[in-house]
């Protein structure tokens, strides 16, 4: 379920960068001097597919404000940065050890403090909370002292690229559009006919392989984190 960084560079090198100086022509390693550029390709996979599967699945915790209508999932608001952004109302409420790091692509579920799942963008339904932005929850009544889970699609953590054991958290199922994507960008990067061929190439092979992994549903989501904080903080 997880490769490293520097099999990743393998993996590219041995095969989508095999041919190009960049990929140390094939000998399993990428050239010192391109791997911040092979990052920034990944990073960008890695938000596509994450965006686009559910691989990760995370929950935080709300605390509502009477006045407050529109909650975002942003570090300035969580109770773990409350001094740092001198925040009056930080209604998400983390721990210092389980920080909330703005990692949120899409809400899932909301439930309130019993359990009960409400309904998500329904404007016909009077208890509905919205979503008008991907990280902005919307609850139109609420009630101070009331607390919300929210359970959230997030996206994988940067990579940095200086440490070779840096693990990239991917099904095994996907690491082939991976490596895909990071060719195709690394491709259109050239700019000649022959590599923006390639290009296209490899961006059909990411396509077919996320295709193939819907198709047959390849994957699981992989949950981390429960709604259990609530009890932890005193809300049950």
């Amino acid at each position: 379920m997880s490769l490293t960084v520097q099999e990743l560079f393998q993996k590219l090198s041995y095969g989508e960068l095999s041919n190009l100086h960049m990929g140390a022509e094939g000998t399993g390693t990428i050239d010192e001097s391109k791997i911040p550029s092979v990052i920034l390709y990944a990073n960008e996979a890695l938000l596509k597919l994450h965006s686009r599967f559910i691989l990760i699945e995370k929950d935080l915790n709300l605390e509502l404000f009477s006045h407050i209508t529109n909650y975002h999932f942003l570090n300035r608001y969580t109770e773990s940065r409350r001094e740092q952004y001198n925040t009056r109302y930080p209604y998400i409420k983390d721990l210092i050890n389980e920080r909330f790091d703005e990692d949120l692509i899409r809400v899932l579920t909301v439930t309130d403090k019993y359990g009960k799942t409400l309904p998500l963008n329904d404007s016909a339904n009077p208890l509905s909370v919205f979503t008008p932005q991907p990280r902005t929850l919307q609850v139109p009544r609420p009630v101070t002292g009331m607390s919300l889970a929210v359970q959230y699609q997030a996206r994988h953590p940067k990579l940095k690229g200086e440490d070779p054991d840096e693990l990239i958290d991917i099904p095994d199922t996907l690491e082939v559009a991976l490596t895909a994507y990071i060719a195709y960008n690394v491709f259109c990067t050239i700019a000649t006919p022959e590599s923006t061929a390639k290009a296209q190439e490899h961006l059909a092979k990411y396509e077919a392989t996320c295709m193939e992994v819907e198709n047959k549903d390849l994957v699981s989501t992989s949950v981390s984190g429960t709604n259990s904080r609530f009890e932890k903080n005193g809300w049950a």
